[in-house]
């Protein structure tokens, strides 16, 4: 079977992109305090700069995602080797009969065979991209939960305008966040594998049901009994 099962891994790099614009966004609060301040007197900026790629991948949720990533693709790579070896010897077996066989029976025999190698391509191919589909849902699940984290900061530095280091050509010592980011979003986060810090816990909205619930009152089904 000539060729390789699935492609190499694929990066995010689009998404990765994508995220000092959504963060921006997140800051839209300091549009009125950025608008006051120019308002009276032209009042600069203050400015924090930060590594949008050491943000994700230095923080215990980047680094687990990693690590679980890198751990699947590993498992499909093997995957991919036993498949490979399993159709070169299928080949080679169709090869060993085609002297046997008429020239039509192997014909058939021939385009089953390569419609099967086809369609595991393609299965394996679909696993491959499935994997990069989790890790920008990942991505974007980080985005979301550290929006808050670095509107904090921001507002604890009093700083108005968030900017990625690599469009930044020269800044003072102190204007990079990264590193404080990073211990809040671990402090914060996690590795990500627990309740998001954005939603209630399970118990609270248990406990919030139950007061909620009238004394005395006896659950009903979907027609009141």
């Amino acid at each position: 079977m000539s060729g390789r099962l699935i492609s190499g891994s694929q990066r995010g790099s689009d998404g990765l992109n994508a995220w000092l614009g959504a963060v921006l966004v997140l800051l839209s609060a300091f549009a009125p305090q950025m608008a006051s301040a120019q308002a009276e007197g032209g009042a600069r900026l203050s400015i924090a700069t930060l590594d949008q790629e050491a943000l994700f991948l230095q923080s215990d949720f980047g680094q687990r995602v990693t690590r679980d990533l890198e751990s699947d693709r590993d498992a499909l790579a093997a995957e991919n080797r036993s498949i490979e070896a399993e159709l070169i010897a299928e080949e080679r077996a169709l090869i060993d009969q085609r002297a046997a066989l008429p020239a039509a029976d192997f014909a058939v025999l021939a385009d089953a065979f390569d419609r099967k190698v086809q369609g595991i391509r393609e299965e394996q191919d679909r696993k491959g991209r499935a994997l990069q589909i989790q890790l920008d849902d990942h991505r974007t699940r980080f985005l979301t939960e550290i929006g808050p984290v670095l509107t904090d900061l921001l507002r604890a530095r009093g700083a108005q305008v968030l900017l990625d280091r690599g469009a930044v050509l020269i800044a003072v010592d102190g204007v990079d966040i990264t590193s404080a980011a990073i211990d809040e979003i671990n402090a914060r986060l996690g590795d990500g594998t627990g309740p998001s810090p954005s939603l209630p816990a399970t118990d609270d909205l248990s406990g919030q049901a139950d007061q909620q619930a009238p004394s005395g009152s006896v659950p009903t089904g979907p027609d009141g009994d």
